[in-house]
């Protein structure tokens, strides 16, 4: 029995190095490597462009649901809680990262655009109920453009994102 154990922890355990180590590598179709003339270093560059206001940044736009749990110049891990009932305002994760519930409550998602000069809601779609599966698992995000949740349900709504600044 406890060789089983092993078996499906060494199993589990060497998948998901697996995907982090896919993950982090840098993508041909998103980054391409540039050698400056300055110096002998090489930058990653991304080749998709950012094209919303530091205004909109979740730490700035809505900080009463985004908290820094940890942050250094490559990661920044945020603590999300967004409370029932509300909607937190519309802000922007201008980076990769990875995010998971470890307390998920029936929410909507809205997702804008600014086709003028305000934002519009371009599209919105309604969890009921987070999957069993769903919690304490992470999910892989590219860049978020701007975007709010409302929590529709009666506990506070808790996850975690890690966000990759290089």
């Amino acid at each position: 029995m406890k060789l089983t154990y092993l078996l499906i922890g060494l199993l589990v355990g060497g998948v998901s190095g697996y995907g982090i180590t896919k993950y982090l590598q840098p993508r041909n179709t998103e980054t391409r490597l540039m050698v400056t003339e300055q110096s002998d270093s090489v930058k990653i560059k991304s080749d998709t462009t950012w094209n919303w206001s530091d205004s909109l940044e979740a730490l700035t736009a809505a900080p009463v649901s985004h908290k820094i749990v940890y942050e250094d110049s490559t990661i920044r891990v945020l603590q999300v809680i967004l409370a029932p009932n509300q909607t937190e305002p519309i802000h922007t994760h201008k980076w990769r990262s990875i995010m998971w519930f470890s307390q998920a409550t029936p929410m909507t998602y809205f997702k804008y655009n600014k086709p003028g000069a305000t934002y519009a809601i371009e599209d919105s779609f309604s969890i009921p109920r987070m999957p069993p599966a769903a919690i304490n698992h992470g999910e892989a995000l590219d860049p978020e453009g701007p975007h709010a949740i409302k929590n529709v349900g009666k506990e506070n709504g808790i996850a975690f994102r890690i966000e990759f600044k290089k």
